[in-house]
């Protein structure tokens, strides 16, 4: 499996097996990386300031991967790579909000917070099944061949 494919290329096409070994690989990383920041930088995991900031950061820096693993599932449902900019989006803008004191924290929810909460959760839950769940277009489609090789 070759992960600089997987994170980096926004061609082609992957099945479901590859794309849930990187995205929970990348997950994986991600939480080991938010841990050992907060140890170094003492930042607790309350939903501070810091914290926010923290996490905020650490989703863009997997934007760009997350994209590329989403953009080759789509492809291989035979559906457009730019519906992956629906679930990011949000979780930007969430990440945003949250960052500049728009939204509330878990302990004080606004309106908000709510209701980007549960655009992204409705979102997420379609893309879980679309992209975790769902097999691929049988044989070669408009992105490329199959990559379980069916003629």
């Amino acid at each position: 499996m070759d992960l600089a494919y997987l994170y980096t290329s926004f061609d082609g096409r992957i099945n479901r097996q590859p794309y849930w070994i990187a995205a929970i690989v990348l997950a994986v990383v991600l939480i080991i990386v938010v841990f050992i920041l907060s140890l170094i930088i003492g930042i607790s995991f309350g939903m501070g300031y810091g914290f926010r900031l923290l996490i905020f950061i650490l989703q863009l820096a997997v934007l760009y991967p997350s994209a590329a693993l989403m953009v080759k599932r789509f492809h291989d449902r035979d559906k457009p790579g730019y519906y992956a900019a629906i679930l990011l989006g949000l979780i930007v803008l969430n990440g945003l909000t949250d960052v500049l004191g728009i939204t509330g924290n878990p302990l004080n929810a606004n309106a908000l917070d709510y209701i980007l909460g549960i655009a992204t959760l409705v979102v997420s839950i379609w893309f879980l099944i679309e992209l975790g769940f769902l097999r691929g277009t049988q044989g070669p489609n408009q992105y490329g061949p199959d990559p379980l090789g069916n003629p």
